[in-house]
């Protein structure tokens, strides 16, 4: 592994990259992180470096937010293909042989794109609540509206018919919404800090301005016909509260070759968060390492 333990990198013409190695001494195998949003920054990942003590951490910004806030000026920085480009470029720039690679959210659509093309293959690959499927995620999210109260699901229903997301009823709405399926607990500085800090631009390009509907330019993304081809020890970790729901990842694993799942209890979307030591305990059983 590099000697270099923070830096940025260059990765295409005109965009380069910030990264960090939290826990640089450990001696057990690197963990590389790819974090969510789109365009929220790696700030909330940090903490599993305390999770994890005997594993060296690593963690970056993709282009265009946090520390990586330059992009690129032509069109295909806002194509997937961009941040597995970059994340290539990451791993093979570090020197890292043995490495797992663990994506969030929006980051499972990088890590897992990055495993299918081969050029570096991780011990473990971990997708926490992993969204490999856009249509099958819409689905999910749709019928959650059901379970949410009626004052919150009408404001989002209201928001997805009228395009209106800047409303103050569409604002409580997804507050509460995030209280019971984004974070149950108390918000860290790091979360707050990650989802301040969210890049609209590359948000709205990507995904869209609401957790709810898919606009941008991954609206078609699916690699469900692709998981067969996985042929690394594949953990899906899911919260039980999570908006990715635990049958999501059951039915994702059961397509992987060694795939497994975890259902962290009294979790939603941020389990390494909300539940931090078991979350822990889980992943050290799979990777193995002082902890």
């Amino acid at each position: 592994m590099s000697d270099l333990t923070s830096g940025t990198l260059s990765t295409v013409p005109g965009s380069r990259i910030w990264y960090d190695i939290l826990n640089p001494d450990a001696p057990g195998t690197p963990v590389v992180t790819v974090h969510g949003g789109p365009g929220t920054p790696h700030d909330y990942l940090r903490p599993l470096a305390d999770a994890l003590p005997g594993h060296p951490v690593v963690v970056y910004d993709q282009s265009g937010c946090g520390r990586s806030a330059q992009r690129p000026a032509d069109g295909r920085s806002w194509r997937l293909e961009h941040f597995v480009d970059e994340l290539e470029t990451l791993v093979g720039s570090l020197g890292l042989e043995r490495f797992h690679l663990l994506g969030h959210s929006f980051g499972t659509m990088i890590a897992c794109d990055f495993a299918l093309r081969g050029t570096h293959r991780p011990d473990w690959l971990i997708l926490v609540s992993p969204v490999l499927n856009v249509r099958k995620y819409e689905e999910d999210m749709r019928q959650l509206l059901f379970r949410l109260p009626p004052a919150t699901a009408q404001a989002i229903s209201d928001a997805l018919r009228t395009g209106r997301y800047d409303t103050a009823a569409y604002r409580e709405a997804s507050l509460v919404f995030a209280e019971r399926h984004m974070c149950r607990a108390d918000w860290p500085d790091e979360l707050l800090d990650a989802t301040l800090g969210t890049s609209a631009q590359v948000r709205d390009a990507l995904w869209g301005p609401t957790e709810f509907r898919v606009t941008g330019s991954l609206r078609s993304y699916t690699r469900a016909d692709r998981l067969p081809e996985l042929d690394m020890p594949t953990l899906f970790v899911s919260g039980q509260h999570d908006f990715v729901p635990p049958r999501a990842c059951q039915a994702y694993a059961r397509a992987v070759p060694r795939g497994q799942t975890v259902v962290v209890p009294h979790a939603s979307h941020m389990p390494h968060l909300e539940q931090p030591q078991l979350f822990a305990e889980e992943l050290l059983a799979r990777i193995g390492g002082p902890g």
